[in-house]
């Protein structure tokens, strides 16, 4: 928080190919449509696909002052060396997600609520589209964040996925939003 006004850090990290950009760019766009402040920026690796890539978002009710955060309320961890590089950014009683079946938790955490989410299994045996992670992945944030409205959310990825491609996309945030109020709930 920054003078009365909430702002809101959150991070997606994993490696080129996984969609973290894509996710990046609709959290960022809906914050916007949900009548927020939003900053998003990303980052690659040395490589595009297969490199350490992040998509950093800033959402505010006012005005953004930080545009380089050193600590996240949210992160979405999606490899080893995501974990590894950023978990340990994770504001005290923040939040992590993070992709089960690619992070190995170390004996060390950090001191942030810890949600495990198995994304790309989900994407490739429940939806049949593995291409669609970053979608469950985007639910999931969403709804276990609470820090933008689902309606801009849906309506965001509408605009922002290839045509022909959005009922796909649509169901796999569906599922990953479902997944995440589990979470939640657990």
């Amino acid at each position: 928080m920054q003078g009365g006004t909430r702002t809101h850090t959150v991070r997606f990290a994993g490696f080129g190919g996984q969609g973290i950009v894509k996710a990046g760019e609709i959290f960022g766009a809906a914050a916007v449509l949900d009548g927020k402040h939003a900053l998003q920026n990303q980052s690659y690796g040395s490589s595009a696909r297969g490199g350490l890539c992040t998509a950093d978002v800033v959402v505010s009710d006012g005005e953004i002052h930080e545009i380089e955060p050193d600590a996240f309320d949210l992160l979405v961890l999606l490899s080893q060396d995501s974990w590894r590089a950023f978990a340990g950014h994770a504001r005290p009683g923040g939040v992590i997600i993070f992709e089960e079946d690619l992070v190995q938790l170390p004996s060390q955490l950090p001191q942030a609520r810890r949600f495990p989410l198995p994304a790309t299994r989900i994407a490739s045996q429940e939806l049949r589209r593995r291409i669609v992670t970053n979608m469950v992945v985007l639910g999931c944030a969403a709804a276990v964040s609470r820090l933008l409205g689902r309606t801009a959310l849906e309506e965001t990825i509408r605009h922002h996925v290839p045509k022909g491609t959005e009922e796909l996309n649509l169901r796999a945030f569906a599922e990953g939003w479902r997944r995440g109020e589990a979470l939640l709930h657990a």
